[in-house]
């Protein structure tokens, strides 16, 4: 991500609302993500593995979800399920790292 794009996401959350932004549908974006990822965990038997969970929108009309605190346990089944997309994404790409 650009550093531009940072500063934008950066912004403090929206409490006075600016003409012609779009804070409700960035809003309802970041909203639906929170959705899929709290049926994701609930689908691993792990539906209040991140209680803080919650969508926001910033001063900039940019949506956000706030992960908010987990327990290392939490953090270490995403890492695990990040290395494993990853693992498999290489393998799909032909990449498996086997010489031929």
């Amino acid at each position: 991500m650009r550093d531009e794009q940072l500063a934008r996401i950066d912004g403090d959350p929206a409490f006075v609302l600016e003409e012609g932004k779009g804070y409700v549908r960035a809003w309802a974006r970041a909203q639906h993500a929170v959705r899929d990822l709290k049926d994701s965990l609930s689908a691993v038997g792990l539906p209040e593995a991140m209680p803080y969970l919650r969508a926001d929108v910033n001063v900039f009309g940019v949506g956000f979800v706030e992960l908010g605190r987990v327990t290392p346990e939490t953090a270490a089944l995403i890492a695990q399920a990040l290395t494993l997309l990853t693992a498999q994404a290489k393998l799909e790409d032909g990449d498996a790292g086997c010489a031929a």
